[in-house]
């Protein structure tokens, strides 16, 4: 099979809205992730979710046998399957990111291969940043990779400033609330970060913090990469996330939830994009910001260390911010002793109004 198959899977990929430069690098992970059959089924894929025996039509294969295939490749996360309304299993090319990408290590494992695969992911991600840092800068770049950032940052609910106008989309708990299945996973960053001994720096990070929702957590309990967790388990855990100093990060559309992750400043690729190098095209911020009240700020300090994007500084005796660093996560407000921080609003954007889907299918 020729050795350019794998090229064809990276630009299939790339049909999606996070595209991936075709670097050596890059077709190194694929080759490692996809063996030189999947690689082809996969690059070979429509877009969109299909039923086996029109796709086998399709491609001109025997359903039988594609099916098998295709099932083998969903177990590692390269095929995303769901129920269509007439109960019918539906088969898409799973996204590189975010899917296959986080799927790989989501499992927790800690094996010769997971470190092997966590490697070239942390060496890919090096030379991604020298690739691409410059170009996700420019807006009209960034565009071409990325049409709308692939997360929004959800401020934390109790911290909404009191007596405005609040929309729906900016309120976590009302978007888990319309959902109505649950999984949780072990979050691929820090596990990541783990895997190539750069662990991260939180103590208290709440285990199981990687959040899915609808048809993507149906997929993930189903295929072993999390379990099924309750509503109430879901609040439980977000709130956890929160007492941590954990950032709320959820894919960016107003429609259904497809994940929440909950993000440290040390693992989380998105902040550490944005705190190191500026680059605002992959995290979309919240429409709030920090205020501080000068007058009652004692500098004390203790809300430095609870800011995931190093965007509070303490000048002489008192604490100003760094607003283009701020995403507006809300966890600096509850630990300040002299109530002197406060979250206000800084714009009224809007998600996309797109239904969230993962290779294809509403999720």
């Amino acid at each position: 099979m020729s050795e350019d198959v794998y090229y064809r899977l990276g630009e299939r990929l790339n049909e999606y809205p996070v595209k991936m430069p075709l670097v050596d690098s890059f077709l190194d992970i694929l080759r490692e992730y996809y063996t030189e059959e999947q690689a082809a089924l996969g690059a070979s894929i429509p877009t969109g979710a299909h039923l086996a025996g029109d796709l086998a039509k399709q491609l001109d294969r025997d359903e039988q046998d594609l099916v098998a295939a295709l099932e083998t490749m969903a177990d590692s996360g390269l095929i995303f399957t769901a129920k269509n309304d007439a109960g019918e299993t539906e088969y898409s090319l799973t996204p590189f990111v975010p899917g296959v990408w986080e799927l790989q290590l989501m499992k927790g494992t800690d094996t010769e291969q997971d470190r092997k695969k966590a490697l070239m992911m942390r060496d890919f991600g090096k030379n991604l940043e020298g690739l691409m840092v410059e170009t996700l800068k420019d807006p009209e770049m960034a565009k071409q990779f990325m049409p709308d950032a692939a997360a929004r940052t959800i401020t934390v609910e109790k911290e909404l400033p009191p007596g405005k106008e609040i929309y729906p989309f900016e309120k976590l708990a009302e978007l888990v609330d319309k959902e109505d299945s649950f999984a949780s996973a072990v979050c691929y960053c820090r596990h990541h970060a783990y895997l190539v001994d750069e662990p991260c720096k939180l103590e208290d990070a709440p285990d199981g913090a990687c959040l899915s929702f609808g048809k993507v957590a149906d997929f993930v309990v189903d295929r072993g990469f999390a379990k099924k967790i309750s509503k109430q388990e879901c609040l439980r855990l977000l709130e956890e996330a929160e007492k941590a100093g954990l950032v709320h990060n959820a894919n960016n559309n107003e429609g259904n939830l497809v994940f929440v992750c909950n993000c440290c400043g040390c693992c989380c690729g998105f902040l550490k994009m944005l705190r190191e190098h500026d680059v605002k095209a992959m995290l979309a911020v919240s429409n709030f910001q920090v205020a501080i009240d000068e007058e009652t700020c004692t500098g004390c300090g203790d809300c430095l260390d609870r800011c995931q994007m190093d965007a509070l500084r303490l000048e002489g005796e008192v604490v100003t911010v760094h607003l283009d660093h701020c995403v507006g996560c809300g966890n600096c407000v509850p630990v300040c002793p002299t109530e002197s921080l406060s979250m206000e609003r800084r714009s009224d954007t809007r998600p996309p109004s797109v239904e969230a889907s993962f290779g294809g299918a509403s999720a």
